[in-house]
């Protein structure tokens, strides 16, 4: 019986990976998904990064294609909330692909190599 703690243990990290379907758990793993969009983490994978580069280029397409909307109408009625919606979707943008290009500060990285 020497694969019963073994057992045990993986029917326990199973159960664990299966609890996101439970509204509670859904919603810690939606908080960390939110805060690595808006706070970034230095030490992403390049799959992540890769993510936040995509989410990035699809609000910088969005704020040109708001933004052109005025020059179609010649700047009729309506234009400075094309842009300023156009200027909020570029805000989101920059946030993004700055979190896509964080890195770790490099006196950490060197303390780490000289440890």
């Amino acid at each position: 019986m020497k694969n019963a703690p073994e057992f045990e243990q993986i029917r326990e990290e199973t159960e664990a990976k299966q609890r996101s379907t439970l509204w509670e758990d859904r919603l810690g793993n939606g908080r960390s998904v939110d805060e690595f969009l808006w706070k970034g983490d230095p030490k992403a994978k390049p799959i992540q990064r890769a993510g936040l580069l995509v989410f990035g280029f699809t609000f910088f397409l969005i704020a040109i294609g708001i933004a052109s909307i005025p020059f179609q109408k010649k700047f009729e009625d309506g234009w400075t909330i094309d842009f300023l919606l156009a200027l909020f979707s570029l805000l989101i943008a920059i946030c993004l692909f700055r979190n896509a290009f964080l890195r770790s500060p490099k006196h950490e990285e060197h303390e780490k190599l000289h440890k």
